[in-house]
C-alpha cells in the first residue's frame, strides 16, 4: 500500500484537529501527518499528539489569511520542509482542520495504489473570455487573476463595498471589501498566460502523488516570476497549483478532489446531523467542513460508520 502524507492546515478548535489526526492514523496502515497551525492564532499544544510519533508540527508556521498568497506560501513551505527532511511519502493529501474522512482510509489507499492518475485536483480553464461572453467561473477568474491587487487600509472596506457596483463596471479597475480587508486592483496589460501556458482554476483541495509534489517544488524554484505574479492576485490558492500542474502534459490529472462540499450558506455549509445520508451517499473520501462546537453528533455518527463492520 502507498505511504500517505496528510498535510493539515489548521487554525481553530485544537480538540477537533486532534480528533481528525486520530481518525487518520486509525484508518490507514502507514501514514504520516504534518500539521501547519496558523501562526496568527493561539499555538497548538504538541501534547495533543503525544500518543504517536507519526505526527509532526511544522516548526516555523506563518500567519495565513484567506484570499492572500499566504495560503499558497504555507503549502509551499511545508512541501519544501518535507523534501528537505527526506520525509518518505507516495501521496500527499491536503486537508483543513475542519475536514473529516467519510470512509475507512484503507479504501483510499487501495484507490491510490491502483489509479493511473498522478493527482486528483479540480480544474477548469480560466482563460479570460471576451468581455461580451458571460460565464461566472471565467468572469470570477478574470477578476482574480488578470488584475494586480494592492492592500489598502482596512477602514476603507465599508466604502469599497458601497462602491462595488458603481465602480466595478470599469474593465480596468476593481474595488474589493471583505474578510480579507480592503483591496484596489488594476487590470494588467501583460500576464504570463499564453496558448502554451494557460491559466487554470478550481478548488484549493487536492491529492497528489510525489511526482506532482516534486514538480511543484522544482517549478517554483525555476519560475520566480510566476510566484511573484500570483502574490498580487486574489484567492491564488484556487489557481496557482492548477496552473502549474495542468500545463505539464506529462502529468495525468483527474478533475475530482475526492471531497464532499455543500455550497450553501455560509459557503461552504457546516455539516450537521441532517447531512449524514448525503455524506454517506457521496462516495467521497473526505468532507468539509465540520465544527464540533456547532454539531459534534455528526462526527460521532461518522465515527460509528467508520467502525461498523463491512458486510
Amino acid at each position: 500500500m502507498p505511504k500517505i502524507l496528510y498535510l493539515i492546515a489548521s487554525h481553530t478548535n485544537p480538540p477537533q484537529v486532534a480528533r481528525l489526526v486520530n481518525q487518520l492514523l486509525q484508518s490507514t496502515q502507514d501514514a504520516h501527518v504534518l500539521i501547519h497551525h496558523d501562526a496568527s492564532k493561539p499555538a497548538l499544544d504538541p501534547g495533543l499528539f503525544s500518543f504517536t510519533n507519526q505526527v509532526s508540527l511544522f516548526p516555523t508556521p506563518i500567519g495565513v489569511k484567506w484570499g492572500e498568497f499566504s495560503v499558497v506560501d504555507m503549502e509551499l513551505k511545508c512541501i519544501h520542509w518535507l523534501l528537505e527532511n527526506s520525509i518518505q511519502f507516495d501521496w500527499f493529501v491536503l486537508l483543513s482542520g475542519q475536514d473529516y474522512p467519510l470512509q475507512p482510509l484503507s479504501q483510499l489507499e487501495y484507490h491510490l495504489e491502483s489509479t493511473q492518475h498522478d493527482g486528483f485536483i479540480e480544474y477548469f480553464s480560466a482563460d479570460a473570455p471576451p468581455e461580451t461572453q458571460w460565464n461566472w467561473d471565467r468572469h470570477l477568474s478574470l477578476e482574480r487573476y488578470w488584475f494586480r491587487y494592492y492592500t489598502v487600509p482596512a477602514q476603507l472596506k465599508w466604502l469599497f463595498r458601497k462602491l462595488y457596483r458603481p465602480v466595478n463596471w470599469n474593465p480596468w479597475l476593481r474595488l474589493k471589501g471583505g474578510r480579507f480587508g480592503a483591496k484596489i486592483a488594476f487590470r494588467r496589460l501583460h500576464t504570463p498566460f499564453n496558448p502554451g501556458f494557460r491559466c487554470y482554476a478550481g478548488s484549493q483541495w487536492h491529492t497528489l502523488n510525489r511526482l506532482c509534489v516534486e514538480y511543484i517544488h522544482n517549478f517554483v524554484q525555476t519560475h520566480p516570476d510566476i510566484v511573484e505574479y500570483y502574490r498580487h492576485t486574489m484567492v491564488p490558492d484556487e489557481s496557482f497549483f492548477q496552473t502549474i500542474l495542468v500545463n505539464n502534459p506529462n502529468l495525468k490529472l483527474c478533475s475530482d478532489h475526492l471531497r464532499y462540499i455543500d455550497w450553501r450558506p455560509p459557503y461552504p455549509a457546516i455539516m450537521q446531523s441532517e447531512d449524514f445520508d448525503a455524506l454517506m451517499g457521496s462516495g467521497k473520501y473526505f468532507a468539509r467542513k465540520f465544527d464540533a462546537t456547532i454539531d459534534a453528533t455528526i462526527l460521532d455518527r461518522v465515527d460509528a460508520h467508520l467502525l461498523a463492520p463491512k458486510l
